[in-house]
């Protein structure tokens, strides 16, 4: 009898989420097919070279400034060195050489001789901006690209590694769509291995409704930064955050979203 009752709570269970799942299709599938409209457009300039905000469903871009402008994107890049791990084999052994640690940067913790799967240094890589994990990762599965172009190398160290905030939006969906497990990672506060552990560095994280991104600095590129944010005032919509060339990323990302709060609606 306790086994009957037991299956028969589970399947109830089963059909109440379903149903629920169902719902919450149906409430999202309305949200999504509003459009969002900019109903005045921003009278104050951000204080950064470029910046795009654009809707993570349909990629159109909501708002912008020097969208076009081809500019260094520093630790970015590493949001693409995970693509190209985790589209590869990801399950492969790596071993940290006395190049990788020797590679400009302290983050992430490695040593010369440590053996890692490749998909564990995705943690220092996306958590801590380790330029030594992102050496590593490189030298095993090859250059690293973004749309059409090869870029300079893994980390974003090199002031070569360049983009526009319009084709980053592209990229960065893509990424957030079809890989979210790399977004995952950078929402989480920290990670634990048996061998170490990480601490996650970005500036936004503990803002409200942040759904990941990555953050980097040389003093070619200034601060840059992707971050995706679920913005309440607009039932919940994603909106992905591109940043280049900016002072204070916290301070501007804060301001762009208030930007978004006060210039554009669900229609």
């Amino acid at each position: 009898m306790k086994t009957l009752f037991l299956s028969a709570f589970i399947l109830v269970s089963i059909f109440s989420l379903v149903n629920f799942s169902n719902s919450t299709v149906s409430a999202e599938s309305e949200t999504n097919s509003l459009e969002l409209r900019v109903l005045t457009q921003p009278s104050i300039q951000i204080d950064v070279d470029s910046y795009v905000v654009f809707d993570i469903e349909t990629g159109e871009i909501i708002l912008s400034q020097n969208p076009d402008k081809e500019l260094p994107i520093a630790s970015i890049t590493k949001l693409f060195t995970a693509k190209k791990l985790l589209e590869t084999d990801f399950n492969q052994k790596i071993t940290i050489t006395r190049e990788d640690v020797e590679t400009e940067g302290r983050a992430g913790k490695l040593s010369a001789g440590e053996e890692y799967e490749a998909k564990e240094l995705i943690f220092p890589l996306l958590l801590e901006s380790s330029n030594d994990a992102a050496t590593a990762i490189e030298r095993n599965i090859g250059k690293i690209t973004l749309a059409d172009k090869t870029l300079f190398d893994g980390s974003g160290l090199s002031s070569r590694n360049k983009s526009t905030a319009k084709e980053l939006s592209s990229e960065v969906r893509d990424i957030y769509k079809n890989l979210p497990y790399i977004f995952d990672v950078t929402t989480l506060k920290q990670y634990v291995s048996d061998k170490n552990g990480w601490v996650n560095n970005s500036p936004v994280r503990d803002l409200e409704g942040y759904k990941g991104g990555k953050h980097g600095f040389t003093y070619e590129a200034n601060r840059t930064l992707v971050a995706v944010f679920s913005e309440k005032k607009l039932d919940n919509r994603e909106l992905g955050y591109i940043l280049l060339g900016s002072d204070d990323l916290r301070s501007d990302v804060i301001k762009l979203r208030s930007l978004v709060e006060d210039s554009v609606r669900l229609e």
